[in-house]
């Protein structure tokens, strides 16, 4: 490589626009962002408090609120006594890391989490086994899919996409494994597809959810949006009929698109371009992982809506915005009954 001297980097540096001079500071300060995240702290412990109890002191196994006492300490952490239901708790009760033996080693695991690397990659570079891999990133995604403060206002767009059922993974399986992700073998919409629904405003605040399989019904519809509507909302869809009867029912403004005779824009602002953009984005992260199991598919929606949601931000931000986030709603289960838990959830996209 030619020798350029510094006088004459500095002087180019004059001729850089503010655009490219911001894009020039990234890229200086990301092997530094890089090295503090795999050697230093990925935060501090009144950080970790802060978020846990962002909205006050809570038993985490109960949810009882102003009911406690101090017991104690463990490992430098105070240990709380619930008067309500008379378990102990400290400051990582319920979260990701909560008995983890490894604390080091998780600033390197979720800086691979946000390259979205695969189990194995993740494994290999933070010197994990596999299995403890695929725990990690399920503890993270799990408590991420769990905190459902998205509310949506002013003009929503909603759409459904369609995505093959998968049982990546499961043993005895009760029809034939595909090979490679395969194809259904009905035609069109059935059972065999997972009902994604997506539900964006134009401040990109977003609801993102597995809701059934097969088609979507106004019930379903109902359940994942209704409570998360602002007063007053615009609904935007195409000419799906579920969406037609949900608005009629619940005495909500529609606005329809007709994608199908070229009738994109109506009244020259309402569009669903923004949520299909979403959908094209979340498909190509999807394809990354080559299928991803149904029952784990609403954690898969989680970690694509966070990661969304922050690719404005650096690296290191984005790592401990992640971090800190799973940390704001106790988790419903962890270890390894986790994946009986997500079998349940399953079981509730078929009744």
């Amino acid at each position: 490589m030619a020798y350029i001297p510094f006088n004459q980097i500095v002087d180019a540096l004059t001729e850089l626009d503010e655009a490219q001079k911001q894009l020039l500071l990234k890229i200086l300060q990301e092997p530094m962002d890089n090295q503090s995240m795999v050697t230093g702290k990925l935060t501090t412990l009144e950080h970790i408090r802060e978020a846990c109890f962002h909205d006050g002191l809570r038993c985490p196994h109960c949810l009882a609120r102003g009911s406690f006492k101090k017991n104690g300490t463990y490992r430098g952490r105070q240990r709380y006594l619930c008067h309500t239901c008379g378990r102990t708790f400290n400051d990582l009760t319920g979260t990701p890391i909560h008995y983890s033996h490894y604390l080091d080693k998780w600033p390197l695991y979720l800086k691979c989490m946000e390259q979205k690397f695969s189990i194995r990659k993740c494994a290999k570079e933070v010197g994990i086994s596999i299995p403890t891999a695929f725990t990690w990133r399920h503890k993270i995604l799990h408590a991420l899919f769990e905190i459902k403060e998205q509310s949506l206002e002013g003009i929503v767009e909603v759409d459904e996409t369609y995505i093959l059922s998968s049982e990546k993974g499961k043993r005895n399986l009760q029809r034939k494994a595909r090979k490679r992700g395969g194809v259904a073998q009905q035609r069109g919409i059935s059972s065999e597809q997972v009902c994604v629904l997506v539900a964006r405003d134009r401040t990109k605040q977003t609801i993102s959810e597995a809701v059934t399989l097969g088609r979507l019904d106004s019930m379903r519809l109902d359940q994942t949006i209704s409570s998360r509507l602002q007063p007053e909302v615009i609904i935007c869809t195409d000419e799906e009929p579920t969406f037609r009867k949900y608005c009629r029912i619940n005495k909500i403004q529609h606005e329809k698109v007709n994608p199908g005779k070229k009738r994109y824009v109506v009244k020259e602002i309402y569009h669903i371009q923004n949520v299909n953009a979403y959908h094209e984005r979340l498909k190509r992260f999807l394809s990354l992982f080559h299928g991803v199991a149904t029952k784990y598919l609403n954690h898969y929606l989680a970690w694509h809506q966070f990661l969304d949601q922050t690719k404005t931000l650096q690296s290191i931000s984005r790592v401990q915005e992640m971090f800190l986030h799973s940390l704001q709603q106790p988790m419903k289960t962890v270890g390894m009954r986790l994946s009986e838990y997500c079998d349940l959830q399953l079981l509730k996209l078929v009744s």
